[in-house]
């Protein structure tokens, strides 16, 4: 039923309350921000350059166009705690939304959780056509938190399988040297 707004049903987002959805780009963006599952809402409007000089605005601003989804290219964000890894990974999946491509936003632990679920529920083949699905997957804080073998092997197994079909941005807040991010995927 329309309501005069464009607005023609309603679809559940994900977390059990129904949102309506418009038939314009509006409500195409929602529905794929939902989809992404993202956290919070975040764009670069908000996020403080001042803070960290040393940050190539340049390069941050124009991963917001979103190009290197088009070549399937993949994007580190390393820092320390608190240096604006997250929002930024969370504006440029918003902004990919906004330019119509598919986005997914986890933690590395719960992605990791999702594939170990998925592996003993004999259903891990599915899970993993279904991420290979998206345009852009964002993992968050790789290194964070010490992964099991297995854990490790299943998140590495993921991330090979993407290699040049489609693009994953991950932050870490490891050391980018031979060897670190290895590191952070062993118990």
């Amino acid at each position: 039923m329309d309501n005069g707004a464009g607005v023609t049903g309603s679809r559940a987002s994900g977390h059990g309350s129904p949102h309506p959805v418009s038939r314009g780009p509006c409500g195409q963006i929602f529905v794929r921000g939902v989809e992404a599952k993202f956290p919070v809402i975040k764009t670069m409007d908000s996020f403080d350059f001042l803070a960290i000089p040393s940050l190539n605005k340049t390069l941050v601003l124009e991963l917001a166009r979103c190009e290197f989804l088009a070549r399937r290219e993949n994007v580190l964000l390393l820092g320390n705690s608190g240096t604006g890894k997250t929002h930024i990974a969370l504006a440029r999946g918003l902004a990919a939304c906004q330019r119509g491509h598919r986005v997914r936003f986890t933690t590395t632990v719960a992605l990791v959780g999702e594939l170990i679920e998925a592996r003993d529920e004999k259903k891990l083949l599915r899970f993993q056509k279904q991420i290979a699905s998206y345009e852009l997957l964002i993992v968050d804080e790789l290194g964070f938190v010490p992964l099991s073998k297995t854990g490790a092997e299943l998140l590495f197994e993921m991330l090979s399988q993407r290699y040049e079909r489609g693009s994953t941005m991950i932050t870490s807040n490891l050391p980018f040297q031979t060897g670190s991010l290895r590191t952070g995927l062993r118990p």
